[in-house]
């Protein structure tokens, strides 16, 4: 008998759960752009020598946001935002990677 009450509660749930979270709170587009800047410097900072690889990073890291109008806390604000939703940051990070998908492809 209690096995049939858990598999109402698991339905109702299940039914009342919203599926579309709905757009992301920032332009994904502008984000996407930002996010595969970050991802080409950490590229060229891996290459770099361990020695003054963190203080690098941070370097590449600051002047890329900068570049974008951003300070480290907007953008770790704004990704906090995004992270709230799966769908959302895989849609991010796909349009990122086909940021860099085309820049790599002009290069060549």
């Amino acid at each position: 008998m209690p096995s049939r009450y858990l598999l109402l509660l698991a339905t109702l749930v299940t039914g009342c759960a919203r599926l579309d979270p709905g757009p992301p709170p920032v332009d994904v587009e502008a984000l996407s752009v930002v996010i595969a800047d970050l991802q080409l410097g950490q590229s060229l900072v891996a290459e770099i020598p361990i020695v003054i690889r963190d203080s690098m990073q941070g370097l590449y890291y600051d002047s890329i946001l900068a570049e974008h109008d951003l300070t480290r806390q907007e953008f770790d604000s704004i990704m906090w935002r995004v992270r709230a939703e799966p769908q959302w940051v895989d849609s991010l990070y796909s349009r990122a990677g086909a940021v860099i998908a085309t820049r790599m492809a002009a290069d060549d």
